[in-house]
């Protein structure tokens, strides 16, 4: 009978001891606006490591551009990839966040079908509301586009992002 008690407790004390601390959403799904994409919009999935460090990767868009050439028209597909990697100070549900990462921008085109052309590191500072089911962010992003005529070499920005934790 003891034996029997010494069991059911091995098997019971680690389930109540899980469910009295706090748990996190490991995943998410992030839309954005003006975001690490470098385009108007994109949508990526996270993978949080710990409560504060958390990965993604996702695709963003630009839109179509209709194109004329050598008297015929094509419609080119511009896309962007952002991979990245964040960090959140803070424990509770109001923080301040920090990304770091790369897009790599492409198009495609009926006479090519997948063309990646750039990649544009950046990084970005910001704040996050961290809620049981939603996140939101408004971060400012500092990519490097390199120099040019008209902008300055680190172009910086503001993005909107609402994103769903499962």
């Amino acid at each position: 009978m003891r034996k029997r008690k010494l069991t059911i407790m091995f098997f019971l004390l680690p389930l109540i001891c899980l469910n009295s601390y706090p748990q996190y959403k490991k995943n998410a799904v992030v839309i954005e606006l003006l975001g690490k994409s470098c385009y108007y919009f994109d949508i990526s999935y996270e993978r949080n490591l710990t409560e504060r460090i958390h990965i993604g990767g996702g695709i963003g868009t630009s839109g179509i551009d209709h194109l004329d050439f050598n008297g015929g028209t094509f419609n080119r597909l511009n896309f962007s990839i952002p991979l990245y990697g964040a960090y959140s100070f803070g424990l509770k549900r109001h923080r301040i966040i920090s990304e770091i990462g790369m897009s790599i921008l492409g198009n495609t085109t009926p006479y090519n079908f997948l063309s990646l052309s750039d990649v544009t590191p950046f990084i970005s500072v910001g704040y996050e509301y961290k809620g049981e089911h939603y996140v939101f962010r408004v971060p400012v992003y500092f990519a490097y586009i390199g120099r040019n005529e008209f902008f300055p070499s680190v172009m910086p920005w503001i993005g909107v992002s609402f994103g769903r934790l499962f």
